[in-house]
């Protein structure tokens, strides 16, 4: 549950006249733990892993400027509470301008090819995360990032972004040859979505990488929900990367009650590397809107498990050539 705190809430920590012109502000979150059984066959490795997935604390807010713009702003942070870790800021965190035109922000935001990818993820925040197999690219958090989302045209959505650099923070991150810039288009018209990125620039290449294209669908028709997508990522530089990546993933859920079934299958194929294969299948158990209990278990190869997943543990060594396998019992609290 968002809780809305008002300026007479903070006022034992700022001035009377600071906090009277003070938006509301929303504190949000989420705690995901899951408690986990892998099996690494390239280390010998079995053993059993307490770890947070995804899990964070955030602050947004937002200003009437009038005639329908609104400032805004949002802090959130990773808290990893299994091992009293986190990073300020570490996540979507910005300040921008809303209105009729749409959204602009300028921070530390998801490119819109990763948000592309998020929406079809049936295992996100978990070890069975899609980005074991199709994450990498322009799939990630940019730094020093601008932003520019469009507002819904009957269903149609675009969004672009530019970041100096995608990775780098201080004075670094605005050299002009990392800069790497982001599209995406999205449709959504009920049970219907359809989406597609792309991302490419000097910061691709400067890590022997090229463009990054990603298609995503999902349909669900009364219980069901099938999902699909599809990345292809350029190797530029042959002598620093492992060569053109293409991967695919396919999955479905089926939904009774308060429980939902999925699995999903993903592969990858690298022309110089070994390619990560990964199989999932799961349940959620919805104990209330915000709260529910899931069990997944997963079985790969050349994988980390959990590697893009916000995990505060990687489980598995991704060893070319080594099996990996899991399962993992968790809980989501949303607030």
């Amino acid at each position: 549950m968002k809780k809305s705190l008002i300026a007479l809430a903070v006022a034992g920590v700022v001035s009377a006249p600071a906090f009277a012109a003070t938006s509301n502000v929303d504190v949000y979150g989420v705690m995901n733990a899951a408690v986990s059984y892998v099996d690494d066959q390239p280390t010998g490795i079995n053993d059993i892993q307490f770890s947070t997935f995804g899990s964070r604390l955030g602050f947004k807010g937002a200003e009437d400027l009038g005639g329908g713009l609104k400032a805004i702003w949002q802090i959130e942070s990773s808290v990893n509470f299994d091992e009293q870790t986190g990073t300020l800021a570490g996540r979507n965190s910005f300040v921008g301008l809303s209105g009729g035109f749409g959204t602009a922000l300028i921070g530390n935001h998801d490119t819109p090819l990763k948000t592309v990818g998020r929406t079809v993820d049936l295992f996100g925040d978990t070890i069975g995360d899609s980005r074991n197999v199709m994450g990498g690219g322009s799939d990630t958090r940019a730094k020093n990032v601008v932003a520019y989302i469009t507002p819904d045209m009957g269903g149609f959505g675009i969004a672009a972004a530019y970041s100096t650099d995608l990775a780098v923070s201080g004075s670094a991150g605005d050299a002009d040859d990392h800069g790497v810039y982001n599209l995406s288009a999205t449709y959504k018209n009920g049970p219907l979505f359809l989406g597609l990125g792309y991302g490419d620039g000097d910061g691709h290449e400067a890590a022997g990488l090229g463009a990054h294209v990603r298609a995503a669908a999902g349909f669900t028709m009364g219980a069901l929900k099938f999902v699909g997508q599809y990345d292809m990522l350029d190797d530029d530089t042959p002598a620093l990367g492992n060569g053109d990546y293409d991967a695919w993933m396919a999955g479905v859920a089926y939904t009774m009650g308060a429980i939902t079934l999925k699995a999903n299958y993903m592969d990858g194929d690298f022309d110089h590397a070994a390619d990560p294969q990964q199989f999932n299948i799961g349940a959620d158990y919805a104990m209330s809107k915000r709260t529910k209990l899931y069990a997944v278990y997963t079985d790969g190869e050349n994988v980390t498990l959990g590697g893009g997943a916000g995990s505060s543990d990687q489980i598995g060594s991704g060893v070319a050539g080594g099996d990996v396998s899991g399962l993992s019992l968790g809980m989501v609290h949303t607030f």
